[in-house]
């Protein structure tokens, strides 16, 4: 499940993105090996508060228990209106590219594209569980088959044109403080791209023996999407000279289409579109569980917690989806995962801070961080750095995402629910 909530549209639009920051080959495997271990700390330290308090609903729950109702509010609603809205709305955008290059519509056309695949998969989630599952079970079938395949052709067909030389007025080349910036910016992409093990989380009340199993859910995952990320990297590099590779918003396709042709772009562009769909409709069927969740211990407005006859929260769903299609409207690809994930640095380091106060608490728990407090203090300065060097390569980019923080604060200090 962790490795089927890990990978998905990330990998096929990001590797391009993080080598046109970086602009040399060992540079970008520096940046995904650190990013599988940042993952791997951060999968021990939500293991922790995982079965510290295995109950379904997220990240608020553990806000709420260390910290409060407001700052559970806050939390819980910047993670499903401002995270997960701006990851749907980015997926949507994702499609909408990969339509776009299937179908050889202008690129005026991607934006749209992706508000259509928004309301398409937020409408069949709205019709019940049954079918937001089976869908995700149709599209999710292509994804091994994907990604298995672009690594096996390209590192049996490839003569090894990426690894050598870098490429020109890329961030990373320039040395210094820009080297900073660039790895800020280019592990926006690398978080992204492992991100999702934290869901696994939500799912700690039906896990049986719990302290046992999650955190070998969370590590084993981790490890087989970290192998995979580092192989498909591999893969590309061998195929593609890096500039290829930076240019790329597909590279998988790029790299069949050098081997094989057009032909075999397209038949790769189809396969990445439909596992980019698989992971669009994943998150349009699990964020609003977040907002009904809450609406049911009182921390948003009781309407949000109507359940249709699907079994689908549909008023939660209806909100989610009019946020995201707002967003993939106005945003492309690379401005919707920013904001994603300066967000994700906000709103996890202060997640991840509840484990001080919750261990003050009650030191023992079925499983207990090794290193403790080392581990947590390693995680939150990490994050601080990354927050610090997007803050100076994008500072416009902090400013939106702390005015989502502020108005969530806002609207915390006036609602009318009960907010403490």
């Amino acid at each position: 499940m962790v490795v089927g909530i890990m990978v998905g549209a990330g990998i096929f639009r990001t590797p391009g993105l993080v080598a046109a920051q970086l602009g040399r080959p060992w540079l970008t495997f520096v940046a995904w090996i650190a990013g599988g271990a940042l993952a791997f700390l951060g999968a021990l330290l939500f293991a922790e508060l995982a079965t510290r308090l295995p109950r379904a609903g997220g990240k608020y729950v553990y806000a709420r228990e260390a910290f409060g109702p407001r700052a559970a509010f806050v939390v819980g609603w910047v993670e499903a209106l401002g995270i997960y809205a701006a990851a749907i709305a980015a997926i949507g955008v994702a499609a909408g590219e990969f339509l776009v290059r299937l179908t050889g519509w202008s690129p005026a056309a991607t934006p749209w594209a992706g508000v259509g695949f928004v309301a398409l998969f937020t409408g069949i989630n709205l019709v019940g569980v049954a079918s937001g599952r089976w869908v995700q079970n149709l599209v999710t079938a292509a994804k091994v088959l994907a990604l298995g395949g672009v690594v096996v052709i390209a590192l049996a067909h490839g003569n090894g044109s990426g690894w050598h030389g870098g490429r020109r007025g890329a961030r990373g080349g320039r040395g210094g403080a820009a080297v900073l910036g660039a790895l800020a910016i280019a592990f926006q992409s690398v978080i992204w791209t492992y991100y999702g093990y934290v869901d696994a989380a939500k799912i700690a009340e039906e896990v049986v023996d719990p302290g046992r199993t999650l955190p070998r859910v969370f590590v084993g995952g981790i490890a087989v999407a970290a192998a995979l990320y580092l192989l498909l990297n591999a893969a590309f590099f061998n195929v593609l000279p890096l500039e290829r590779v930076a240019a790329s918003n597909l590279v998988a396709a790029d790299a069949a289409a050098a081997i094989f042709g057009a032909r075999g772009g397209t038949v790769i562009a189809a396969l990445a579109l439909i596992v980019v769909l698989a992971s669009l409709n994943g998150n349009v069927f699990v964020t609003p569980r977040v907002l009904f969740g809450m609406a049911r211990e009182g921390l948003a407005p009781a309407v949000l917690a109507r359940v249709n006859r699907g079994g689908t929260p549909w008023v939660a769903m209806l909100v989610v989806g009019a946020v995201a299609l707002g967003l993939a409207a106005t945003g492309t690809f690379g401005d919707l995962l920013s904001l994603a994930i300066v967000l994700i640095l906000l709103i996890d380091g202060f997640v991840v801070a509840a484990l001080f106060r919750l261990r003050a608490r009650a030191p023992e728990a079925p499983f207990l961080v090794p290193l403790f407090p080392a581990l947590p203090v390693l995680f939150l300065l990490i994050y601080a750095a990354l927050f610090v060097g997007t803050a100076l390569a994008q500072p416009f980019v902090v400013v939106k995402a702390a005015a989502v923080l502020v108005a969530a604060y806002l609207v915390s200090r006036v609602a009318t629910y009960r907010v403490g």
